[in-house]
């Protein structure tokens, strides 16, 4: 969107909200539009007043877009007039925020909800929303440093929520795994939902006629979205109902033999039967799913082997023998001409950043500086924006314009003359839904009282949503029972406490029990796993240990931290220094992973893959990853990952009589 389109969009906004009784369309195109149309019959048939109507109409489009609900009517203008003229005018209740007020609790857990998002896909949508209640009198607080939860969003989440939010259909490539095919689906997006660790999408699959739950990892590409308002909502709770259906599968038991010793965890969750063949431990593992099953299964390699059932032994098969022969070959070539990526920022999001800009700036002094840190700007864009205010500003009947009042004053910025704007206006429907699902991550944190007001609080947030729409799409989140969910507030409380525990920890990698002292410094989440940031004393540094992992815990005599150890804010990275890099290329179907597995230097090849690079703490790891995927993941490099990951996947198959034919 040009400068001269994203100015003239804004005098529109403010035109429509200044006015109470309505502006006729004459006045709007002369005052907006600075055009004056022919009098009489011949207004009709002139081609400049219809090429501008048309702009008109395309504006109106692009401000009910961002929530706007344009009240058109026939009616006087102004009270002493005698003509009825067409006119328009925004409602103000319905597209400002109404005043809100939070409790500091509720403001700590709303700065909590946006930071789980920080790192998401829907990371900007929960900070606009954060900072657009804080404009509209919600008590800004610091969130505690020692708990942190995130959520991992799929790539393809904006476009399905906000096709659900509109009620427009969506079309993709969607590849099933229960028949290794992948076709083009045609669905009406009810809402989306997360189980096991996984999102779906629910809807009505328009080409097989009912009701169906696609996982969005396994959508290919981009999502087509329709025209809005092409289906009814569905009934509350749809989405919820749709993804009970895995607990409805029927509970299945494989029979298997673990090497004595080995695989660690997979034995906290099986039962035992007693000896197997020399050297193996034989019992029973219960699933549900045959595809998630083997994805787990068959990441334990050489030290588990799959008995029964067939279908589950097959699966698992397939698996390690595809994951082996993708090996070390050869994928299509690069994309030519590809760029380093370079975001460009869309005229609707430079609107919305100019309405957000008033209420900061009035809720000043703030500077330059501070308006480019928070609105993640450089310096000159800033002083772009300010220009763009600066040639706002209401329109009288008689076509005299009152400009916003915008002062700069030794990096000061101070604002003036912005009635129209100088309210937040009501959060979109993805910035409303993103800031319900990082309240919904807290859940975990929360006793029983609090988990109430939480849900209370996300109520709220729904209510501060634009109004004249379908309502806010279904977001179903619901955590899975995690092994030691007790600890999290145990080992957070120790963090504010400054407390040194004893751990007996679980390395699955390393099939290890080891005994830690550490201090912890935090807990957080990624995806569906809580995590504890700490110093550890046998590491001799900082070291991040899965809280479901931890076999024991118990308070110790307090050690306290080096000097010169920065304890840091927040969650940390998981990457340390002696990480090692390989070089990964991921089907269509597994770029998902992309994003999940925090990989980097993405390039797109011309079959749809994706070449990437990707961190690993251990060599010992990277076959366990490449297994659940079947070959829809290929370690290409570097040479000594290559030869370990083959022989590892040899070691596997051998179990079974089975060999790799490479490529």
């Amino acid at each position: 969107m040009s400068e001269a389109k994203t100015s003239r969009l804004l005098n529109l906004l403010i035109a429509l909200l200044h006015t109470e009784l309505g502006i006729s369309r004459e006045r709007i195109l002369r005052d907006v539009y600075g055009h004056t149309a022919p009098s009489g019959d011949a207004a009709g048939a002139d081609p400049d007043t219809e090429a501008v109507l048309r702009k008109f109409e395309r504006d109106k489009a692009d401000l009910r877009a961002m929530g706007a609900v344009i009240v058109e009517e026939v009616g006087y203008e102004r009270m002493e007039s005698d003509e009825e003229v067409a006119k328009y005018r925004i409602d103000p209740a319905g597209f400002r925020l109404p005043p809100q007020r939070f409790s500091a609790e509720e403001s700590t857990w709303l700065a909590l909800a946006a930071l789980a998002c920080d790192d998401a896909v829907a990371g900007a949508d929960a900070q606009r929303a954060l900072r657009r209640l804080e404009a509209a009198g919600a008590l800004p607080e610091t969130p505690p440093s020692q708990m942190q939860p995130r959520v991992r969003l799929d790539t393809h989440w904006v476009a399905l929520t906000d096709a659900a939010a509109r009620g427009a259909e969506v079309t993709f490539d969607y590849h099933a795994t229960s028949t290794g095919e992948t076709r083009r689906r045609r669905v009406q997006p009810w809402g989306l939902g997360q189980r096991y660790g996984q999102w779906y999408l629910a809807g009505n699959d328009l080409d097989r006629g009912g009701l169906r739950v696609f996982r969005l990892s396994r959508i290919h590409g981009a999502v087509t979205v329709g025209e809005p308002g092409s289906f009814e909502p569905p009934s509350e709770g749809a989405v919820r109902d749709a993804l009970n259906g895995f607990d409805a599968l029927a509970e299945r038991r494989a029979g298997l033999l673990i090497a004595e010793d080995r695989a660690l965890d997979l034995r906290r969750h099986w039962e035992p039967a007693g000896a197997g063949p020399p050297g193996w431990d034989s019992g029973e593992y219960t699933f549900r799913d045959v595809s998630v099953a083997a994805e787990r299964l068959a990441g334990f390699g050489d030290a588990v082997k799959v008995l029964a059932p067939e279908d589950l032994v097959a699966e698992v098969l397939g698996r390690l023998r595809g994951a082996r022969e993708a090996i070390g070959s050869a994928g299509a070539a690069e994309t030519p001409g590809q760029k380093p990526g370079r975001r460009i920022t869309t005229g609707q999001e430079r609107l919305e950043r100019l309405m957000d800009l008033v209420p900061f700036l009035l809720s000043g002094p703030v500077t330059v500086q501070e308006i480019a840190e928070e609105f993640g700007l450089t310096r000159k864009a800033v002083l772009r924006e300010l220009e763009l205010l600066r040639d706002a500003g209401p329109i009288d009947s008689a076509g005299f314009q009152s400009y916003i009042e915008i002062s700069v004053d030794e990096d000061v910025v101070t604002v003036a003359n912005a009635e129209e704007l100088s309210r937040p206006r009501r959060l979109s429907p993805g910035e409303a839904v993103a800031l319900q699902l990082g309240l919904k991550a807290l859940l975990p944190l929360a006793d029983a009282a609090s988990a109430e007001a939480i849900l209370r609080l996300a109520d709220r947030v729904g209510a501060a949503a634009v109004e004249g729409g379908r309502g806010l799409p279904e977001v179903d989140l619901r955590s899975e029972p995690q092994h030691n969910a007790d600890l999290v507030p145990v080992l957070a409380e120790a963090a504010l406490a400054g407390r040194t525990l004893r751990l007996r920890y679980l390395n699955p990698t390393k099939d290890e029990v080891t005994e830690r002292l550490i201090n912890p410094l935090g807990v957080f989440s990624d995806a569906d796993r809580w995590y504890v940031n700490s110093y550890c004393h046998r590491a001799g540094d900082r070291r991040v240990f899965r809280i479901d992992r931890i076999e024991a815990v118990e308070a110790a005599e307090p050690l306290p931290l080096p000097e010169g150890f920065e304890p840091g804010d927040g969650a940390p990275s998981m990457r340390r220094a002696s990480d090692l890099e390989v070089t990964v290329r991921l089907a269509p179907e597994a770029r998902w992973a992309e994003a999940s597995f925090d990989a980097h230097d993405g390039r797109d090849l011309e079959d749809g893959s994706r070449r990437v690079r990707l961190t690993v703490l251990d060599l010992a790891w990277l076959p366990s990853f490449l297994a659940q995927f079947g070959g829809a993941a290929a370690l290409e490099g570097p040479p000594a990952a290559v030869d370990a990951a083959r022989a590892w996947f040899d070691r596997a198959l051998a179990l079974y009589g089975a060999a790799a034919t490479t490529r």
